[in-house]
């Protein structure tokens, strides 16, 4: 409850301070609006707040449990918690009114859960069951109401309006946040907030590489998060509408949650 509270305030926040003033000139109007950034002097503020907690607290972190690790264990970690999240996936399948998708991510929770070790495995996807991850801010993108503008979330990173609302809404979505909140079991309720921060953790390590090139490469580092950030909602949103990208210039996706295509 906190955590959504934190980002209400934060929205506010965003659309009340630090807006740009837009260009008189033509061309510089159009590439304004394009971006969708009229934040970009508090985002740009929040994007420096967040480069230093990376430096001096998420990387080492994330580098400490990379040192710590195999590749294979971290694999089985993010499938296992990808697993957890699939009850929200198929709620989201069903609120865009994908029956098809909702019976998929059903099957693989249900196969991945049993004969996968509680997610540890994906025989789902072995079996030909892809894998699909939805919220609800892709949802109301596939109710077609508008994504706000690009904000900048401190320690979450790259987000927009209807995306910062959309993790808000998740939560209560989330069934396993009803069994962790109900439940009078101390550990029980503790195996779910940990799982939530682990998550964060091993999300994180997995885009760390990603990142590192994408500093080495850009001129502008933000520049280049907020252009990939919004080419990867873009293309999950097709995807979720059944829309079949016509952007075939840039095949680089940006995503935070990509997973490893081996297995052990």
């Amino acid at each position: 409850m906190k955590k959504i509270r934190i980002l209400l305030i934060l929205s506010c926040l965003f659309l009340t301070f630090g807006c740009a003033s837009v260009p008189t000139d033509p061309s510089e109007a159009a590439a304004y609006r394009e971006t969708n950034d009229p934040l970009e002097p508090m985002n740009r503020k929040i994007f420096a707040f967040n480069m230093a907690a990376d430096k001096y607290a998420l990387r080492p972190i994330a580098k400490g449990y990379r040192a710590v690790t195999t590749d294979g264990f971290r694999l089985k970690v993010r499938t296992f918690l990808g697993n957890l999240k699939t009850p929200l996936t198929v709620i989201n399948d069903v609120l865009q009114f994908n029956l098809k998708n909702a019976g998929i991510d059903l099957s693989r929770f249900v196969i991945n859960s049993t004969l996968g070790f509680f997610g540890v495995y994906d025989v789902a996807g072995r079996m030909g069951l892809p894998s699909n991850s939805q919220g609800f801010g892709t949802t109301m993108a596939v109710w077609n109401i508008p994504s706000g503008p690009y904000l900048v979330l401190p320690f979450l990173g790259p987000s927009n309006v209807r995306d910062t609302a959309g993790i808000a809404a998740d939560v209560f979505l989330d069934p396993f946040y009803y069994v962790a909140r109900n439940n009078n079991n101390q550990d029980v309720k503790w195996s779910f907030w940990t799982a939530d921060g682990v998550s964060a953790i091993a999300t994180y390590e997995n885009s760390i590489d990603l990142l590192d090139e994408g500093k080495k490469s850009a001129l502008d580092f933000y520049a280049f998060m907020r252009s990939m950030y919004q080419q990867h909602r873009k293309k999950t949103i097709e995807r979720a509408k059944g829309v079949q990208s016509s952007d075939k210039e840039n095949s680089y996706e940006f995503s935070l949650d990509e997973e490893d295509d081996a297995d052990e």
